[in-house]
Parts: structure tokens; sequence; C-alpha cells
């Protein structure tokens, strides 16, 4: 069995909480061998487990370690794309954490750059394997609540007025390149079909920095389906993370361990009948048939965070495709840069094609 031997560049949360932990779970298929980061004691603060791994200070050292078959890239946002540029030529792995590019132009010159060898560059969309979304995907793909008509996904990051550089656009910091992302690429996936129209309203609410902390993006597939994403750093009152309504009944996910469902009872044959022109009795409803709905509780799944480093084993590995597509990923990226052209949030402007 192929252990692969990863290099971490950056050494910040998203490392410490996510690629450390995940990694060291799957020790019979990764090794974390070296890491980088530009401050220096950033260097000295690591897992107890990896206290004895390679360090460098730059990429630029870490590609000369020949301990190192692949670099996952947690670094600020712009240096995504030319940091994996750098080790796509190195003839390495290259793992890009969201947002995986910062324009559609970029993410078009990364891909190019791995044409020749595809199965060198993944793209980190690992909330496509949030066990909610998951079942929730799994249940109106089996026709639960019937034809999915409008799909709402929110999320709350808590109400606090972050002044780190995640909120800079100098960094490209915001919302909605931060978990933009991962929100996108699940919406997609319930719409299953292309986009045809976005609109999209992006605000600096209440954050220290100039980038977004409030957006809401309506998109429209070419199947009739609706998704509407809303993501905010304003709210002291968040809702259902998942809200979905067909034609026979709704799903909700709440955030935790069970989705609900409240439908039509399946024995139930919704009749073909005529509306009434003349003035209806003073009560509201259908007297021409009797509805019986049904109240189901779905357990949520319990899935590992490495899901995802299995899925890229298997693809380094065995050769077996890798689930996140380069062709949707580049529509996560579409999307998000379009949002910011439509909602013409003015400190953004200077990312966009």
């Amino acid at each position: 069995m192929k252990k692969i031997k990863v290099g971490i560049a950056g050494l910040g949360r998203i490392a410490h909480m996510g690629h450390f932990k995940e990694l060291l779970a799957l020790p019979e298929k990764f090794e974390i061998t070296a890491v980088c980061d530009n401050a220096p004691e950033r260097l000295d603060n690591l897992p107890e487990s990896l206290k004895n791994v390679s360090k460098y200070t730059s990429l630029d050292q870490m590609l000369k370690d020949d301990n190192v078959d692949m670099v996952n890239i947690c670094t600020r946002h712009r240096e995504h794309v030319p940091m994996a540029l750098e080790i796509l030529a190195s003839g390495r792995i290259a793992v890009v954490e969201k947002p995986v590019a910062v324009s559609v132009k970029e993410f078009d010159l990364l891909v190019s750059a791995a044409k020749n060898d595809p199965q060198k560059l993944f793209l980190r969309h690992n909330r496509r394997f949030e066990p909610g979304f998951t079942k929730a995907k799994q249940l109106v793909d089996s026709g639960v609540i019937g034809a999915i008509q409008y799909i709402k996904l929110n999320r709350s990051v808590g109400f606090c007025r972050r002044n780190d550089w995640m909120t800079m656009s100098e960094f490209y910091g915001g919302l909605l390149s931060n978990w933009g992302p991962h929100i996108i690429d699940q919406a997609l996936q319930f719409l299953n079909s292309p986009v045809t129209d976005i609109w999209a309203d992006v605000r600096n609410v209440i954050s220290i920095g100039d980038g977004d902390d409030l957006f809401k993006i309506l998109l429209r597939s070419k199947s009739g389906r609706v998704a509407e994403i809303e993501v905010t750093g304003a709210n002291t009152l968040p809702g259902r993370e998942i809200e979905m309504i067909g034609s026979r009944g709704t799903l909700i996910h709440n955030g935790k361990d069970v989705i609900e469902v409240k439908r039509i009872d399946p024995a139930v044959e919704l009749k073909k009948l005529a509306p009434h022109p003349e003035n209806p009795p003073l009560k509201y409803g259908n007297f021409d048939e009797k509805l019986y709905f049904v109240e189901e509780r779905y357990q949520v799944p319990e899935i590992s965070d490495t899901v995802l480093w299995e899925h890229l084993w298997n693809t380094v590995v065995n050769n077996v495709p890798f689930p996140v597509t380069f062709s949707q990923a580049r529509e996560v990226v579409r999307i998000t840069e379009e949002a910011f052209k439509i909602s013409g949030f003015a400190p953004m402007q200077k990312f966009l094609s």
C-alpha cells in the first residue's frame, strides 16, 4: 500500500484544525514529512507527533526536499494559484484549499498547468462530504419530497466584528471567498443542472476589514430549480442550514444530527382536479380532496473528516476518479466572480476577469 508523503505550506488555522488532524487519522495512507511557513514561530508550534518533521521558511525550500510527494496549500487566498503552479512545475501533487482561484482566468491557468497530468491537482471542496448535506442529497435524490422547486442554504458564523486578514480585500478576504465556495458547491450539487441565471447582493455590515460579511445569491438552473444561498457573520439569530421545498413536501436541517421531513403520505394520490370559477366557501382550502401528511426524522450519519483524503489517495494510488472535478470547481469560481460583479461590491472589483 503506497503511503503519500505530504508537505504542508502555511501553518495557520486551517492547517491545525483541518489538514493535520485529518491526515494524521490516516497513517497507513499519508505521512506528513515537512512543513513550511514564513513566520518562524509557527514552525515550533506543531502537534507533538509532528515535532520532528522537516521545517522550512519558504515553499521553494520545501520543494527541494525529496521526501515530499504532495503539498497542501493552506496559505492566504491570493497565494493559492501561484503556489500550486510552482508545486506542479516541481512534479509534485498540489492540493489547493478554497478558494481555489480568485478568478476564472486564474483558474483556467491552473488547470492548463495540470493538463498533462491532471491527477496531480486536487481541489479541496471538503464540505461536499458534510454529513447533513450528504444525507439531504440522498433523500431528495430518492424523491422523498417530490420534484424539487426551491433550495435554501444558510450559514451563520456568528455575530463578530472580525478584524484579521480574512476580512481584507487585498488578501481576497470576506465571506464570499471564504465560505462561499463551500455553500455554492453544495447548491450546485442540489441544482443538478447548469446554472442559467444569477442574482447576488454582497455587503459589509459589521466587519472591521473592507471585505464582505453578508451575502445572498440566487441561482436558477436549466431544470427550473432555484437555489438561495445566504452566508453571514452578522446574524444573532441564525435559522435552518438547509430547507428544501418539493412538490410533495419539505425537508429541513438545522445543522444538528437530524433531518426533518413533512410530506404528503406516499399512499395519497394527487388526482387531476379542475378549479371552481364560482365564489368559494368562506374557508380556505380545497374541499374536493383531503390530504394526509407524514412527519419523518432521519438520522444524519457520522461521516469522517477523512473522506476527501481517502478519495484523493484512491485517485493517486488506484486511478479512481476524484469526485470533485475541474469543471465543477470552475463553476464555483465563476459564480463567485459573477456574484461580485453583479453586486458591484467595490473592494473586490480589482480581481474580476
